[in-house]
């Protein structure tokens, strides 16, 4: 286990944003609630903590079909111990399938629910809370739904609030493409709240036949790949890229839960250029992107200076023929699609699009005509 100090509400509710944006495509409700003070920070291992919750709400969530899934965190009161709870109205369990629900590859439900994992959640779930020096619990009811919860230690700590400026907001050059393959959502979904809104181009897969597949037609510059999944695995599918001629030189990133050194240097010897522990950390995503495709971040201070319209990077005059039409008959439409479409030519057009797409939110006209006209 490796332990440091977080800022709690920060840490929750990063996990209900994953966790949201799945039950929302699933048109399921998801409440979230904290039901007495917590503390503002405390001392524990975050990364491990986070899979736990993540693959607890992910399981409600994949066996809810209507209803609910309840996420309620919590002082037991007396004492100093946390409970986290997770409810939903799903499938249920019967007495038999709760007695296997914890073995490694063990699932229960119906087939098409029991392609989306590996069965090693639970297990692995259960292992963690156990090293805390807890246990999980569970009650089921088959039609009904099921609870998960448990208690854990987590020492509160003082906290100073530390505002940092480096805050990326994209980066250098031409839009990247990185691929992502895992069989579970909330992994993917991780990544590509991370990567998308700094301007990479994101494609994900379910399991390592589609990702070849995927690689095959897209071509993409880098692949984060899991390493047990159905189907065919990571290992599998990268030995089957390094096989052919074109992906010689593509970055593959190896992604697992796991804690052991040899699935490490099995991922290596497949051919994998590094690996990326999970729960993904933006940190250490950001650091391997930075060293393996050779780009340069835009921070948010830099975007502060970039905001003047005589310092914002302009595109060259044939980029902005049709801005410059629509701009001039008032069609915000076609100024947004143009904004859009140079954010794809370059990141380092984000400052200028951005403010193009908030002057026509604004409908703001005659601010758009003068910016158009000011640079032309």
């Amino acid at each position: 286990m490796s332990e440091n100090n977080f800022h709690l509400e920060s840490f929750l509710q990063g996990i209900v944003e994953i966790c949201r944006v799945r039950a929302e495509q699933k048109e399921i409700s998801f409440l979230f609630s904290t039901v007495n003070k917590l503390p503002t920070a405390v001392y524990a291992d975050e990364k491990r903590l986070r899979q736990v919750l993540i693959n607890l709400l992910g399981n409600a969530i994949k066996f809810t079909d209507r209803g609910t899934v309840t996420f309620k965190v919590g002082l037991v009161i007396p004492g100093s111990k946390i409970r986290f709870h997770i409810e939903d109205t799903g499938v249920g369990m019967t007495p038999q399938q709760l007695e296997k629900i914890f073995l490694p590859f063990e699932q229960v439900g119906d087939r098409t629910r029991m392609a989306q994992g590996t069965g090693l959640g639970l297990a692995i779930s259960l292992s963690i809370v156990q090293q805390m020096d807890s246990e999980l619990q569970v009650e089921s009811e088959f039609g009904v739904g099921s609870k998960f919860w448990f208690d854990v230690e987590l020492p509160s700590v003082e906290w100073v609030e530390v505002t940092s400026n480096r805050h990326i907001i994209g980066y250098e050059g031409e839009r990247r493409k990185i691929l992502v393959v895992d069989d579970r959502w909330e992994n993917c979904s991780v990544i590509v709240n991370l990567l998308e809104p700094i301007g990479f181009e994101v494609q994900v897969a379910a399991d390592g036949q589609q990702g070849f597949e995927h690689a095959i037609a897209w071509q993409p510059d880098l692949i984060i790949t899991d390493l047990v999944m159905p189907i065919m695995s990571g290992t599998e599918l990268t030995q089957k890229l390094r096989s052919s001629p074109e992906f010689q030189n593509t970055v593959i990133i190896a992604s697992s839960a796991s804690v052991f050194s040899f699935d490490r240097q099995q991922s290596h010897a497949a051919g994998c250029n590094d690996f990326l522990p999970k729960p993904i950390q933006s940190e250490e995503l950001f650091e391997q992107l930075q060293h393996y495709l050779g780009i340069s971040w835009i921070y948010a201070e830099e975007e502060a200076k970039t905001h003047t319209e005589t310092e914002l990077c302009i595109p060259p005059n044939e980029e902005l023929t049709i801005l410059y039409s629509a701009a001039r008959i008032g069609d915000m439409k076609g100024v947004q699609q143009e904004a859009l479409r140079l954010q794809r030519v370059d990141t380092r057009y984000l400052p200028f699009t951005e403010k193009l797409l908030q002057l026509a939110a604004d409908m703001d006209e005659e601010a758009i005509f003068q910016l158009v006209q000011h640079i032309s």
